[in-house]
């Protein structure tokens, strides 16, 4: 029996305590830093510009007022008319005598105007008055007083309105806005390598073979994925060779044991005999095959759609004479499981391996046969079984154990068929798609185990939330 060795456990315990991404830390960091600038630079600047827009635009148009009231009040009369005309054309300046009976329309004045007229009134005169439209026509109006007549000046009022501009708050969060942005920018660029990196490492965790990371950029992340590149490289190579080992023992030892197997059966041997040691050499050959399979996990599978309940019928089929002899009590509901994208040749193993440790280990008694019930339903991305017996069950503190490779509850079970990788291949299996293998005593009695199996097509690479 085997379990996910224990780095998987250690690397799967941080993911679970991190509370926030590096992604969304450097954006934070930077988005931190820019609101501290930002906020540093508008009250400097506040500190260095104390008068409000109101204050400097009243103090610009109290000038042109006194300039104005000036040239008219120094000009002989016979060119003030020339000067009227020569300020409307060139600075867009009119004067205009001020009547009783003007129409003055006070709801187009608007606020901005209206805090204008106290700060003219303290340069100007108690009063002087600010108004946006006179006699239906629109425009800064400001009255004012030469010799005991009263006058209208008359501004443009785009030409006044631009003088308040956006204040420094509108300013700020422009610039706040445009400064985030840029930050995202730059976090998903940092972010972006070690994201890939992390796509591949879990690739690599599913024993696929990723595509080689760019060895371009800085520096160090060049140098980290050409050493990821060559890790990959030499992990591939290491299971090919293994693969290979193992393929070419399994032919060396079968051909033996073929030989043993027919030698015995011409052999004139008491049936006892023959029968004991034609089933240590069926026990040889299962262990032989089980290290086969181990190693071959590395293979990519195939992505067909399967039939769950073809493979289910063929497992049911498989067992039919352990169920015929009275050793086993097999009861399967596949019904809520209709198709599965994978290999059928996984999902047949898997089934068989949970069954036959179910079978191994899970009787009360030698007398009574091992009850397993099997269950598939299908979930929103794949394939949930559970797997249980009704045996004594197993030391909570030996669980996670029991899913190592070649790690058994005693001693004892060595003589029973077990090579202890059972468990290991099925867990190995559901990490090939992205799933796992979870057991669990029952309630009621006896041992559960509990495997996901995403779709093939389906799988959520890690950390990136993107589909292959």
């Amino acid at each position: 029996m085997s379990r996910p060795a224990p780095d998987r456990a250690a690397a799967r315990a941080p993911a679970s305590g991190q509370r926030i991404s590096l992604f969304w830390r450097t954006f934070l960091l930077l988005a931190l830093l820019i609101g501290i600038s930002l906020g540093a630079t508008l009250g400097i600047a506040g500190l260095l510009d104390r008068a409000p827009p109101e204050q400097r635009l009243a103090w610009e148009v109290a000038s042109v007022v006194n300039l104005t009231r000036s040239a008219l009040v120094s000009a002989e009369p016979d060119r003030r008319l020339d000067l009227l005309d020569q300020l409307a054309h060139e600075e867009e300046v009119r004067v205009l005598p001020k009547e009783p009976e003007d129409r003055i329309d006070d709801s187009a004045t608007g606020p901005r105007l209206r805090a204008l007229q106290p700060r003219l009134r303290q340069l100007l005169g108690a009063g002087t008055r600010v108004a946006g439209r006179v006699n239906d026509a629109d425009g800064v109006w400001i009255s004012f007083e030469i010799d005991g007549d009263d006058y209208w000046l008359i501004l443009p009022r785009a030409r006044v309105e631009r003088q308040f501009g956006p204040g420094l708050g509108v300013l700020g969060l422009i610039a706040a806005s445009l400064s985030l942005l840029g930050a995202l920018l730059i976090s998903r660029l940092v972010n972006r390598p070690l994201a890939d990196l992390s796509r591949a490492i879990a690739r690599l965790s599913r024993g696929e073979a990723p595509q080689p990371l760019a060895d371009q950029g800085p520096t160090e992340i060049a140098a980290l994925n050409r050493r990821f590149n060559r890790l990959a490289r030499d992990l591939a190579r290491l299971d090919a060779d293994r693969s290979l080992a193992l393929a070419g023992i399994s032919h060396d030892i079968r051909s033996p044991l073929a030989r043993l197997r027919m030698e015995i059966e011409l052999a004139e041997l008491p049936p006892e005999q023959r029968a004991s040691m034609a089933e240590d050499i069926e026990r040889i050959d299962r262990i032989v095959g089980q290290f086969v399979q181990y190693a071959r996990i590395a293979e990519p599978p195939r992505a067909e759609r399967v039939d769950v309940a073809a493979v289910l019928a063929g497992v049911d089929h498989a067992y039919r004479s352990a169920v015929e002899a009275g050793d086993l009590a097999l009861a399967i509901d596949g019904g809520e499981a209709p198709h599965w994208i994978g290999d059928p040749t996984d999902l047949q193993r898997a089934v068989g391996n949970l069954i036959d440790n179910s079978i191994r280990y899970g009787r009360v008694s030698a007398d009574v046969p091992a009850r397993v019930e099997l269950r598939a339903r299908r979930t929103s991305g794949g394939l949930a079984i559970e797997v249980r017996d009704h045996g004594p069950g197993v030391p909570a503190a030996d669980l996670d154990r029991l899913l190592q490779p070649f790690a058994r509850l005693d001693s004892a079970r060595s003589e029973r068929g077990g090579s202890g990788l059972g468990l290991a291949i099925v867990e190995r299996l559901a990490r090939r798609y992205g799933g796992s293998l979870r057991l669990v005593n029952a309630p009621d009695g006896g041992l559960a185990a509990s495997l996901t199996l995403p779709d093939y097509g389906g799988i959520l690479d890690a950390g990136s939330g993107t589909r292959r």
